[in-house]
């Protein structure tokens, strides 16, 4: 083996190292008290996955190049876009999704027209994200609705509401998931509301993103996407939209 495969060994251990221990003491928002709390552990959070990111470029440069200034070029371009990832990874500390019910079963089937021969049924009424377009390190607002259904006698159902978001990678002209949070609510049937925030960090890249709502219950799920364009300098024009215009 020579001296260059064995370098190669070595960087990719430290990458390895480097990501599993991001996953491994990445902060649980739920025991977060205090805004200097959160904000210290988005900061852990993302040196964490930074890291991680200029690594895994310097081994893909080092692998692609065959030297180490290539290695280092790598590392640059690995910790440039590894904020994006990063990000993404620390998603739910810059995020947040609340529900509460706004409608119970009979009202709901009433006001959408459910039949219990449709069975279980889950439906995205409407999704906004405002401002459509905002400056890096401003907060975009989450707004919507839905609702899920099953026959008569299901007073209780599990319910998995995801927020995610994607980029538009400009270099292969294709979106790029960047990450997402799940989170599991035992609710009764009927209309649910459900509003949070998305704070977009003053570090990420100009460009397209995409911020989704996707809500499962009982084996059927429904998901919305919205756009959003982030630039600096680009004052924030609010979208009055309402849900219900937006499908």
């Amino acid at each position: 083996m020579n001296v260059f495969r064995i370098k190669t060994l070595s960087l990719l251990m430290v990458c390895v190292f480097l990501l599993s221990s991001c996953a491994s003491v990445l902060p649980d928002p739920s025991q977060i008290r205090t805004e200097e709390e959160r904000i210290d552990a988005r900061n852990k959070c993302i040196a964490m996955y930074t890291a991680g990111g200029a690594a895994a470029g310097a081994l893909a440069g080092a692998l692609i190049g065959g030297d180490w200034k290539a290695a280092g070029i790598g590392a640059l371009v690995g910790g440039g876009f590894g904020f994006l990832v990063a990000w993404g990874h620390c998603l739910s500390l810059y995020s947040t999704l609340q529900s509460t019910p706004v409608a119970g079963y009979q009202q709901t089937a009433q006001q959408v027209g459910y039949n219990p021969s449709q069975g279980n049924v889950t439906k995205i009424q409407g999704f906004n994200v405002t401002p459509g377009s905002i400056t890096p390190g401003k907060t975009v607002n989450l707004g919507g609705s839905y609702y899920v259904m099953a026959p008569q006698g299901s007073k209780e159902m599990k319910v998995t509401e995801t927020r995610y978001v994607k980029f538009f990678d400009t270099s292969k002209n294709e979106w790029t998931n960047l990450g997402a949070v799940d989170q599991e609510i035992t609710a009764a049937p009927g209309l649910r509301k459900a509003d949070g925030k998305f704070d977009i960090p003053k570090d990420v890249p100009e460009g397209k993103y995409r911020i989704g709502f996707k809500v499962a219950s009982a084996g059927k799920e429904d998901v919305v996407e919205r756009d959003l364009t982030v630039k600096k300098g680009t004052a924030s024009l609010p979208v009055h939209i309402a849900w219900s215009e937006n499908r």
